[in-house]
Parts: structure tokens; C-alpha cells; sequence
């Protein structure tokens, strides 16, 4: 992969990549230092993906990982009320109100993660198993103790 390759892939997937820093960090600033500390240690560790098919999973592995070093750091637990507030990275209506549900049906870190993974991004959960290193059974049951909190939501449409 040619830097102009990778900084175009880089490119096409740095909203989805924020966004999941940011499922992570809660923080938007964390978020973006989550994504730039991605790009550079993806593009020093290029040389180690085989299969540039899988790209994509690759730098969303490498973000994750990011934005949790970040997390651990900056112990900055902001309150979780202010989450869906912070999201601004230019994101549709329908970001946001993905975001606010997460926000309200209070889950956890890894359910968040999950229902990013899957609803933000397509993945199967067979797919976010592999990527989190997870037993598929695992991902299924939080997966769906997610949408059991979320389904419990007043208000929701």
C-alpha cells in the first residue's frame, strides 16, 4: 500500500474511526488524539497487515486500542449525560441519535463498542467477535442485553 493509498483509506474511514474512539473515550478531544494516534501507528506498523482487504478492521483495532491507552491516562470520566452533547464530529442526526440512546440506556463500555461495531459499521456479530478476540456467544449475549436495555427506554421511537 502507497502512502497516497493509505491516506485515502485513512480518509474514507476517519469519521467511523472517530466515531469509535469516541464510543471509547466519551470525550471528543481524547476522540480525535485516539484517531490521529491510529493513523501514525498504523502507517509505522503498515508493513505488518497482510491482507489489505482487511484494512478497515485492522485501523478500527488499532483506534480501539488508541482510545483506550488514552482512556487509561486521562481518567477523565466525564458525566455520561454530557456523551451525546459532545459528539460534534460532524456528524448526521442519525449519529447523534445513536448516540443519545447509548447515552440514556446507560451501557456499558463494551456494549457500546458492540453496538457501534454492528449497527454503525454493518459488522456481523461473527465479524465483532474476531475483531474484539471475544467468543462469539460472548458478543451475541451483550449484544442483546444492550437491546433489552434499550428497548426499556421511555420516549424511544
Amino acid at each position: 500500500m502507497t502512502k497516497d493509498e493509505f491516506a485515502r483509506a485513512f480518509s474514507l474511514a476517519e469519521k467511523k474511526l472517530y466515531i469509535a474512539a469516541f464510543s471509547v473515550t466519551a470525550n471528543a478531544e481524547d476522540a480525535k488524539d485516539a484517531v490521529a494516534d491510529a493513523a501514525a501507528y498504523a502507517w509505522e506498523h503498515l508493513g505488518e497487515l497482510r491482507d489489505e482487504q482487511k484494512f478497515d478492521p485492522w485501523l478500527l483495532r488499532i483506534t480501539y486500542s488508541q482510545a483506550k491507552m488514552i482512556r487509561r491516562k486521562s481518567r477523565r470520566y466525564e458525566n455520561i449525560d454530557d456523551l451525546a452533547d459532545e459528539f460534534s464530529y460532524e456528524a448526521d442526526t442519525s449519529e447523534i441519535e445513536f448516540f443519545d440512546i447509548l447515552v440514556r440506556a446507560k451501557l456499558s463500555l463494551e456494549e457500546r463498542r458492540i453496538l457501534t461495531l454492528y449497527f454503525l459499521y454493518g459488522y456481523t456479530i461473527p465479524q465483532i467477535a474476531e475483531m474484539t478476540g471475544k467468543k462469539q456467544n460472548y458478543v451475541k449475549t451483550k449484544y442483546y442485553r444492550a437491546l433489552k436495555k434499550i428497548s426499556g427506554l421511555k420516549g424511544l421511537k
